[in-house]
């Protein structure tokens, strides 16, 4: 009996062990960047993505040798497939996307999918 009830205790404590789902880290956190660069110039689009559901995106131009930045920070939620990100004052967008290793793929309206390196 002693027995039968050390095993049965043993594979309860298995099944409360493995049963437990680790929290899912953030898989957007940290800096993407995607480059593009034409006969006319380059431009350079950094995506920082913070812990707090916080995001700032980043864009430099350059065109003839002369470089403008701009900045504009949003807020963030993501599902399995879906990423929304909302500006202050205007409406959410919603894209697809899909992360594998250290690329970040959005699926932008309109400009068909485009890929951001982790950074």
């Amino acid at each position: 009996m002693k027995k039968l009830l050390s095993f049965l205790t043993t594979i309860a404590l298995i099944l409360l062990l493995t049963s437990c789902e680790k929290k899912e880290d953030n898989p957007f956190i940290g800096s993407w960047e995607n480059s593009e660069t034409t006969a006319y110039g380059s431009v350079v689009v950094t995506l920082t993505f913070r812990a707090d559901m916080t995001m700032t995106m980043s864009m430099a131009v350059t065109v003839n040798n002369q470089t403008t930045t701009t900045s504009t920070d949003y807020t963030y939620s993501y599902s399995d497939t879906q990423l929304t990100v909302k500006e202050t004052g205007e409406p959410e967008e919603t894209t697809d996307y899909m992360i594998s290793g250290n690329s970040l793929v959005l699926s932008l309206g309109g400009m068909g999918l485009t890929t951001f390196t982790k950074i």
